[in-house]
């Protein structure tokens, strides 16, 4: 019997892909009500974050100006490539560190840690204690999720495309499909290494694209990884879905809504 576990962090693998990495620029930026929500968790403790899983630096660059420190900790260097590319990665108050979370050298005491959907690829029972440690007294886990269209005009259509497409891949049609509404509707974390304390979903916020920079996103997303897809499934899949999108798309672009769901709370060092 294949572990289940292991499948999913095979997923999470997909990310350090070079055009994952490429692809994740054309994910929609966080609402600003994300970052305004992190400095309040913030008042009162140390201003250093630690940006677990951080990705191409969206958390990080976006906090940094109004911080003291940053450790941005990712295990794919095509995303910390992207990442210092970006505006103000070069600062010297961001430590850009390659490594796994569960293994990667940090500096704290941090007054907030910070994890986006990147939760979901870790080992929890190893990470949950080391943030434990880490943490500032009294300081808190920040988990995000949420940076896809919400109630999307062509959101049934694509959903239906898109099942159809894993189905006739896969054998099966996938039983963990969700729709962003419902995903935000849902705790991010649920371990009970983890207490919450609150969430948030921010208000909607208009977003624009064109439609092959919505493919590009959709491609940054691991279901849909080019290179796991090859390169056929994936001019077939971009086919389908630009016949679909043509028809919502105004002079070629998209427009839609994007919320983010966030949720804080203590994390302490009992393991599952």
């Amino acid at each position: 019997m294949s572990d289940p576990v292991a499948a999913y962090r095979a997923l999470g693998r997909r990310f350090s892909q070079a055009r994952m990495a490429e692809n994740y620029l054309f994910r929609p930026p966080y609402p600003a009500e994300v970052y305004d929500t992190l400095l309040e968790l913030l008042r009162g403790h140390p201003r250093v974050l630690l940006d677990a899983g951080c990705g191409t630096g969206k958390i990080t660059l976006g906090l940094i100006d109004q911080i003291d420190r940053a450790d941005a900790v990712d295990p794919s260097e095509p995303m910390l490539g992207v990442a210092r590319t970006r505006p103000e990665a070069a600062s010297e108050k961001i430590r850009w560190i390659r490594a796994a979370i569960e293994d990667a050298q940090l500096d704290p005491p941090y007054g907030l840690i910070v994890a986006a959907s990147s939760i979901h690829w870790m080992d929890l029972d190893r990470t949950l204690p080391r943030f434990a440690e880490a943490l500032a007294d009294g300081a808190m886990l920040a988990v995000l999720d949420g940076d896809a269209p919400v109630d999307a005009p062509w959101g049934h259509e694509a959903s239906a495309f898109m099942i159809d497409f894993i189905a006739a891949r896969e054998g099966q049609r996938p039983k963990w499909w969700k729709t962003t509404r419902e995903r935000l509707a849902e705790p991010v974390l649920m371990h009970p290494g983890f207490e919450s304390l609150g969430h948030r979903v921010t208000a909607p916020v208009e977003f624009s694209q064109s439609i092959a920079d919505y493919l590009r996103c959709q491609h940054s997303r691991a279901t849909w990884s080019e290179d796991h897809l090859g390169e056929k499934p994936s001019a077939e899949f971009d086919a389908a879905m630009t016949a679909i999108l043509n028809r919502y798309a105004r002079d070629g672009m998209l427009t839609f809504n994007v919320q983010t769901r966030i949720e804080w709370g203590r994390v302490t060092e009992v393991r599952s």
